[in-house]
């Protein structure tokens, strides 16, 4: 079996806030290969983006180790994290808030050459701004521009080519589409698959869109309240899911058939998902769950390997294998 590029640890995140301590990411641990792409799905507040960001070192991590290269990055100091980020880059949800209104795209590009100090002349970092525009699908007559004269597709293109700038291993992709037009994203998926084949990159893939997380990635984490629910290869996930939550889930997607459609069982979740302050003794599904027996309320299920690559957090997995 290849090593892991990432093993994440018994990551956790909590922020405190007046009245306690909000659990946004509770203990999850998972492993990414080289060239792959593991997709993490769950409904908002969840903490996809959340571990995400803890993931890079954008927020501190409450406890937990993330093993990259044979490295615990949470060991190091802020001069040594600088050498790891060339192979750790994040694109961001918002095309419109993450690019400086103030920079010309090639100055935005070009700032992590810059800061790490990646060329020897200016006619290198000009080659080199030009060759990422165009590896992303723009021009060398974009590079002078500012981002309010650029469509939000374009905007996360550029966003795109800075992330690649250093050329790294590992790219975080938060939500990358979610704010773009529909007839925009599948443009951006293509983008984003064709240069993990080129470059040999390796995606953790946050997303809602659960066909779109389907089409992209090798592998899924479902998450629930700061914990992970289920894990599993993509096609194996939608097509057999065993847990409850992720079951419900995956009702939610339309089937562009309507006979097929019409036919289908809808899973509606009754009530509320509890608050991350003050979350469920035992399973965090529990409240939501009709399957739950009184093992549920009382003990937290791990995440198990029930059988070959399929990881389950239940008490009543084999129930429904």
């Amino acid at each position: 079996m290849a090593k892991p590029l990432i093993s994440a640890r018994n990551i956790k995140k909590y922020f405190d806030v007046g009245e306690g301590q909000l659990k946004a990411v509770d203990g999850i641990s998972f492993d990414i290969y080289e060239g792959e792409t593991l997709g993490l799905v769950g409904e908002s507040g969840c903490g996809k983006s959340t571990a995400g960001r803890t993931i890079m070192r954008l927020y501190e991590p409450t406890e937990g180790e993330l093993i990259f290269n044979g490295e615990n990055i949470y060991k190091l100091t802020k001069r040594q994290m600088q050498e790891v980020r060339k192979n750790f880059q994040m694109i961001f949800q918002d095309p419109y808030a993450c690019l400086n209104p103030r920079m010309t795209v090639e100055d935005i590009i070009g700032e992590p050459l810059d800061i790490h100090q990646s060329y020897k002349t200016k006619e290198e970092r000009t080659e080199r701004i030009i060759e990422l525009l165009e590896l992303v699908g723009l021009g060398e007559e974009h590079a002078m521009r500012f981002p309010h004269e650029f469509s939000g597709g374009q905007r996360q293109r550029i966003g795109i080519a800075r992330a690649l700038a250093l050329n790294p291993k590992f790219i975080i992709c938060d939500e990358p589409i979610s704010a773009l037009d529909v007839s925009i994203q599948a443009q951006v998926v293509n983008l984003l698959k064709e240069l993990q084949n080129r470059l040999g990159l390796t995606y953790l893939f946050i997303a809602h869109d659960l066909s779109m997380v389907r089409y992209i990635s090798d592998r899924v984490g479902v998450m629930y309240l700061g914990h992970m629910m289920e894990l599993a290869d993509s096609e194996e996930l939608y097509e057999n899911p065993i847990h409850p939550y992720t079951k419900a889930l995956l009702s939610a997607i339309p089937i562009p058939n309507p006979e097929i459609q019409r036919g289908r069982h809808r899973i509606m979740l009754q009530g509320d998902v509890p608050s991350p302050i003050n979350p469920p003794e035992g399973c965090r599904f529990v409240d939501r769950c009709s399957y739950a027996r009184d093992k549920c309320r009382k003990v937290t299920p791990k995440l198990e390997e029930i059988k070959q690559n399929r990881f389950v957090a239940c008490h009543r997995a084999e129930d429904f294998i």
